[in-house]
């Protein structure tokens, strides 16, 4: 059986499933070019029991729910999430059904009531009957056997050394970029494949983890927040990323040298939307997800022209921006 089926993510990823040789537990498998971390929950008394966080690196294969009677209609959920290492900001594998999740490992029995246990709430997807037994990550390209290669790859890619492509084949470029980064490291010979990509993982963080834009929500419920800056030449406006109250998401991962990129962000769950005051720089939104290039002629081209800040000037590539009530316009 293959199940094929596009995730929703201000990011990219796809999900497919096939079956697997085993009816006594059921496989997560991680065939993208990233590191990601999942958690999984089952049906319960007293609500659904949820565990994270499993660490699968690129080519990584993971027993789950071995306690789980698989030949019944019990479902299985998943959530997967990228590491942060990279500079291309945190990937989502998700679906429909939200479900409690918090930042360290936890084991927790919950329903949906996450902000009353300290818990954030994530959009798990579902797996039932035959479908549960072998579920696979993969990106739209699907790597396969080669992504091991591809995330080595991505990992040299968001630790500053350039290869030609991330295509999962270990071509000059790849080999040289491995060489450069052993040598940096002061690593005398390359270690396996896992090691390897522990280092990078490692050297990506320590490099990334404070760049970009980050947005924290510390209003009274959600907001959606859009953000502006330059790609290249042509002046771009995208979004939106929904953040809950008490959390934030990276929604610019690129190292930051200067402040010439701007946010937007409205308050939600209010009614009608609020948006920032005391916001002058105009960029273009849409109502759903967009992504607008230029900044000029906005209802001509079907937008609405709405007023961003400029982001404060970045310390060690990133800025960090806090929003809470006072930081909207009045109903």
């Amino acid at each position: 059986m293959l199940l094929r089926l596009t995730l929703a993510l201000l990011a990219l990823p796809a999900l497919f499933v096939t079956t697997a040789p085993r009816a006594d537990a059921a496989e997560l498998c991680n065939e993208t070019s990233y590191i990601v971390e999942a958690a999984a929950g089952w049906p319960v008394e007293g609500g659904v029991a949820i565990e994270g966080w499993m660490r699968l690196r690129p080519g990584d294969c993971a027993t789950v729910a071995t306690d789980v009677d698989l030949d019944g209609d019990q479902p299985i959920f998943y959530y997967a999430k990228s590491s942060i290492a990279y500079l291309g900001g945190v990937r989502e594998w998700r679906g429909t059904i939200p479900l409690c999740v918090d930042e360290a490992d936890f084991e927790v029995v919950a329903n949906t009531r996450c902000s009353s246990l300290g818990m954030a709430s994530r959009d798990f997807f579902i797996r039932e009957g035959e479908e549960r037994e072998r579920t696979v990550l993969v990106e739209p390209v699907n790597f396969a056997t080669r992504a091991t290669v591809a995330g080595i790859q991505r990992l040299l890619q968001s630790g500053g050394y350039p290869v030609t492509a991330v295509d999962g084949l270990d071509g000059r470029s790849t080999r040289l970029a491995v060489n450069n980064f052993l040598r940096d490291a002061g690593l005398s010979s390359r270690p396996n494949d896992d090691a390897l990509i522990d280092a990078l993982e490692a050297h990506a963080l320590g490099r990334n983890a404070a760049s970009g834009l980050t947005m924290c929500n510390e209003a009274d419920g959600d907001i959606a927040v859009a953000i502006g800056h330059q790609v290249g030449t042509i002046w771009q406006s995208r979004g939106w990323w929904r953040i809950h109250a008490g959390e934030c998401a990276r929604v610019l991962a690129t190292r930051l040298a200067t402040n010439n990129a701007f946010y937007y962000a409205e308050r939600i769950n209010t009614g009608a939307r609020r948006g920032l005051s005391e916001a002058s720089e105009s960029f273009c939104v849409a109502p759903a997800r967009f992504v607008a290039e230029g900044r000029g002629d906005c209802p001509d081209r079907g937008y609405t022209a709405a007023g961003f800040r400029r982001i404060s000037e970045p310390s060690e590539g990133g800025v960090r921006i806090t929003l809470d009530e006072g930081d909207f316009r009045r109903p």
